[in-house]
């Protein structure tokens, strides 16, 4: 038991009453050093006063301690009839990194969802917009915000900014043009991210950034890429790694901002058709009533009432065959007592007079027995209640036989006496308005695959660009700096590729990894193995489809690692084999997601292997100088993983990472 205790890979301690450490394995290291103690040696007062408190009781207590960057949850167990206290540290930190990620994650969503409701709440665009700055510089925790509209000659105004000194919003300048960030983000059409402006060599920081000390910063674009607003800027006078999180915030806040910009604008143009309609509605006012004056003068010429209102119900019915809707009218007993030519054809295909005198039951093949029992249970309430309430009904109509969709408005009449009667309903066509509601959700796909297609297309002309570029230098170690470039920006543009097919037959968020991965690899081989006939490639994966966030980082670990193996794990003409395996380990703990009841977390294993001439001992691939290896590091931090290389005869990389699988996200 001591040996186990010893080799556990936790930390686990023994500590006396008197809070001394009597037993402590290799594992504990960390936590003696937290605590700035040894074997034998007292535990700091705050741990030694909850040892004698566990001593003397007989529950166990939890505390969270760092240690450097790990993070342990200590747990302290009391010994029946001993007088010492048994201590085991349990490793969580990714737990809380993971953590610390989704409360980042929900804060931008709040952010994003309190945004819309102040785009409802607010009188003004610019109101609007000086509570957006605001907004967006708390929640990403920087001390500057800017709006700047892009004007007609090509240059910047401040708009809007939380931040900067007074007399800058409203009245300040930025130029225009690739060599300032708000012109270079117009220029390349996507988001820029400055780390340090010190050290930046694309463009020149303006006035206004100087002036504050400005050291680092993103933008991104508002508007149309084709014909934008203007550009949404965030600062900070402290040097700042912007994440693909927060880029994705600053990208959405400028898609709402652009949609109140929008409606805005169009909010106006209705007001000005407005008043122009309310003048037209006075004009025709002013004739209508001239006209119904010189009507009441006819009328009153007429010498018997019995005439008179026989023209009225003539017209009443008139008007009620003019209603381009079906139209009918039923007693309390639920007898049609009338309705107009459009209800009589369209609904039933039967004259007037085989309608009226009948009830809904008796026309059973025009009304299903579900129509029927929605009917009843809603003229119940309308009469109960005095309530009208719009329902929808499929009625398979008799003129044409199709079924239709219908909303249904009906009230109550009365007779002269204000006794309720009956009820009257109207019957609107919303089959084109249901079939339009689908359009509009298919057009919502259409537009995000076509986001993934021309990314993919932009990637394509960076690699080409590359390669041209690689031609002008006879250096060969910076021709293999471009050759292994471009490589990177093909495996981003096969995964928006793959997103782009995705999306004809599923969900354009996500894509089929194992299709992706044999695209890649194919493509490597083809660009790294000339003439080589005996180096060859295994694949073993399993289907699975992955998202963005996790995908994209994905293909660029795996591009760097068998881009290593093809370069130096073969040397000469010697023969191989490169081999990629990816598995789920198992599925973890369900939880809510979008437009699902739950999607699983699973964990997964990818092993990127050869059997070439290995790395070198004395090589440390989490501290070198390969810029490959550095990114492969990064990324697996990026991913919440953790890598591992097993040397020997070849070289073995083993990734482990979590991914959120959702049912829409499964192969179909």
């Amino acid at each position: 038991m001591e040996q186990l205790a010893y080799q556990n890979p936790n930390p686990v301690l023994r500590a006396g009453a008197d809070g001394k450490i009597i037993y402590s394995n290799n594992a504990s290291e960390a936590l003696l050093k937290k605590w700035d103690t040894g074997m034998g040696e007292k535990l700091p007062p705050s741990i030694e006063n909850l040892v004698k408190k566990i001593v003397k009781g007989t529950s166990h207590e939890k505390i969270e301690v760092r240690a450097g960057k790990k993070v342990y949850l200590v747990t302290f167990y009391p010994v029946p009839g001993e007088d010492y206290a048994n201590i085991y540290g349990f490793e969580i930190t990714g737990q809380k990194k993971l953590e610390q990620k989704l409360r980042i994650k929900e804060k931008q969503y709040d952010a994003l969802y309190t945004l819309g409701r102040i785009a409802l709440k607010c009188e003004s665009l610019q109101a609007f917009l000086d509570e957006s700055v605001k907004l967006i510089a708390k929640t990403l925790d920087l001390e500057f915000c800017k709006i700047l509209e892009l004007k007609p000659d090509g240059n910047f105004l401040v708009i809007a900014g939380t931040g900067w000194k007074p007399g800058y919003v409203g009245f300040a300048f930025v130029k225009g043009g690739k060599w300032s960030q708000a012109g270079y983000t117009i220029f390349s059409k996507v988001p820029v991210i400055v780390k340090n402006f010190a050290e930046e060599n694309r463009f020149e920081a303006p006035e206004i950034l100087r002036e504050h000390n400005i050291a680092s910063g993103m933008s991104v674009i508002i508007g149309d890429v084709e014909k934008p607003f203007g550009i949404l800027g965030a600062h900070s006078a402290k040097k700042r790694k912007f994440t693909a999180d927060e880029t994705f915030f600053l990208n959405s806040v400028a898609f709402i901002i652009a949609e109140v910009i929008e409606r805005r604008y169009a909010e106006e143009e209705l007001h000005q058709y407005k008043e122009k309609l309310e003048e037209i509605v006075k004009e025709r006012t002013i004739e209508l009533t001239r006209a119904n004056e010189q009507l009441s003068m006819e009328i009153s010429r007429r010498k018997k009432v019995e005439k008179d209102l026989e023209n009225n119900v003539y017209f009443l019915k008139t008007l009620l065959d003019a209603i381009p809707s079906p139209v009918f009218y039923r007693n309390l007993e639920g007898i049609y007592q009338g309705c107009n030519d459009k209800f009589s054809r369209k609904i039933l295909n039967l004259p007037k007079t085989e309608i009226i005198g009948h009830s809904m039951q008796e026309f059973r093949e025009q009304f299903s027995e579900e129509t029927l029992r929605e009917t009843e249970y809603n003229d119940k309430i309308l009469l109960k209640e005095g309530k009208s309430l719009p329902n929808e009904l499929k009625i398979k109509c008799a003129i044409d036989g199709e079924l239709r969709d219908f909303l249904v408005y009906k009230a109550t009449y009365s007779n002269l006496a204000g006794e309720v009667i009956g009820i009257v309903g109207v019957m609107l066509d919303i089959t084109e308005r249901k079939k339009a509601e689908k359009a509009l959700l298919k057009t919502e796909e259409i537009r995000k695959k076509e986001i993934h297609h021309r990314i993919k297309n932009n990637l394509q002309v960076i690699s080409s660009l590359l390669s041209l570029q690689a031609e002008n230098f006879s250096d060969k170690k910076v021709k293999e700096s471009f050759h292994d470039s471009q490589n990177r920006v093909i495996s981003m543009s096969l995964i928006h590729e793959e997103l782009y097919r995705t999306g004809e037959t599923g969900d354009v968020e996500s894509f089929d990894f194992k299709a992706y991965i044999q695209k890649l690899a194919n493509e490597l081989f083809r660009s790294y193995v000339v003439g080589n006939k005996d180096l060859h490639l295994k694949l073993d994966m399993e289907n699975v489809f992955l998202g963005m966030d996790t995908g994209i980082p994905l293909g660029i670990i795996i591009n760097e690692l068998v881009s290593n193996s093809l370069k130096h794990a073969f040397p000469g003409e010697r023969g191989g084999e490169v081999n990629i395996r990816l598995h789920r380990l198992h599925n973890g703990e369900n939880r809510s997601c979008k437009d699902q009841d739950t999607c699983a977390i699973s964990e997964f294993l990818l092993i990127v292997s050869d059997n070439g001439t290995g790395l070198p001992e004395n090589i440390d691939f989490r501290n070198t100088s390969s810029l490959g290896l550095q990114l492969v590091n990064i990324l697996v931090d990026q991913i919440g993983g953790s890598i591992e290389l097993k040397k020997g005869e070849g070289t073995e990389f083993r990734i482990k990472f979590r991914e959120e699988v959702c049912p829409e996200k499964k192969q179909k």
